[in-house]
């Protein structure tokens, strides 16, 4: 497959959507239930849209941070009338890194397929689809000023820049992940060959907190990278250098297109995850000083987009984290 000739066809201005349907199947992750789900072209302006097919009413999931749902150890999005989705980030991740704008997400259960625990097989299969540029153009948030949130001695924080860059350190100290640094520079291509293999990973002393928790039902050595303190317990070994933290760099990349397009930024994070980075979104948005919605070469515009987050609030259902 050329991904380079792709990543050509799309850096671009305006929106793009799928040239095809295209279907994948598997096991979620942490419920272990069977799962079919087609990824399929939308119209301009859709963003990207789940429906439940198990469900025949009130079964449209926008994939907007006005519908995040807590949850542990994966984004989860709900709609007003108790609907959701979850498990979403990796096919979000796929998304972003394409530079896919619009599509529906048709799926049979409530989570989606594991697939290999990164954005791998989705970030192919769509390729091959390919895509079809759209007649309008492409909207980016950017920041106008320094946004922080924490957690503790957890960090994310972003700058004004003319691109997406994450500067991220992780640290999971007396195991071999241990401490690793990476700076990301966000493109189509910088996606596909840094970002889009890295596998989820789990200490293997959690698994069983995790599955006691109605967690990880569905998880095996064929679609995470499991742990045990020094040792890595997948025969096969890590697929590349830092696999850990350019998992978490995917995982950013998905929770961020939850915002509904791309941001421009340069981001500095420290151990970040899915409950950090919701909040991280919303902390954006919750002061329309902070950015400005525009096309990529026009400054002008400054679209309110806070009012998509304030819609339907109030009939999310609410679950505890860990």
């Amino acid at each position: 497959m050329n991904f380079i000739n792709y990543t050509a066809n799309t850096e671009n201005i305006n929106q793009r959507t799928l040239k095809n349907k295209v279907i994948f199947s598997g096991i979620g992750i942490h419920n272990c239930k069977a799962v079919t789900m087609s990824v399929e072209p939308a119209e301009i302006n859709t963003g990207i849209v789940f429906e439940r097919l198990d469900i025949k009413n009130k079964n449209i999931i926008e994939a907007s941070i006005k519908n995040i749902d807590n949850s542990s150890l994966c984004s989860k999005i709900t709609n007003k009338f108790g609907i959701s989705v979850s498990t979403i980030e990796h096919l979000m991740a796929a998304l972003h890194g394409l530079s896919i704008d619009n599509a529906k997400i048709k799926i049979n259960s409530p989570e989606l397929p594991a697939m290999d625990g990164s954005s791998d097989e989705y970030t192919k299969r769509l390729i091959k689809s390919g895509t079809i540029e759209q007649d309008v153009g492409k909207k980016y948030l950017k920041l106008l000023k320094k946004v922080s949130v924490y957690d503790n001695n957890r960090y994310i924080s972003i700058t004004p820049a003319e691109e997406l860059s994450i500067n991220i350190e992780i640290n999971y100290p007396n195991t071999i992940i241990g401490n690793d640094k990476f700076i990301y520079k966000h493109s189509t291509f910088n996606f596909i060959n840094e970002i889009s293999r890295a596998r989820t990973f789990a200490l293997a002393e959690d698994i069983n907190k995790m599955r006691t928790s109605g967690l990880a039902l569905g998880g095996t050595l064929n679609n995470a990278v499991v742990v045990d303190k020094y040792n890595i317990l997948n025969e096969s070994g890590l697929r590349f250098d830092n696999e850990f933290i350019k998992h978490k760099i995917l995982d950013c990349i998905g929770d961020f297109y939850l915002i509904g397009m791309p941001i421009l930024g340069k981001i500095e994070c420290y151990a970040p995850g899915h409950k950090l980075n919701h909040k991280f979104i919303k902390k954006i948005l919750e002061d329309a000083s902070n950015y400005q919605i525009r096309s990529k070469y026009d400054v002008n515009n400054t679209d309110n987009y806070y009012n998509l987050l304030e819609k339907n609030n109030d009939n999310i259902k609410k679950t505890n984290a860990a």
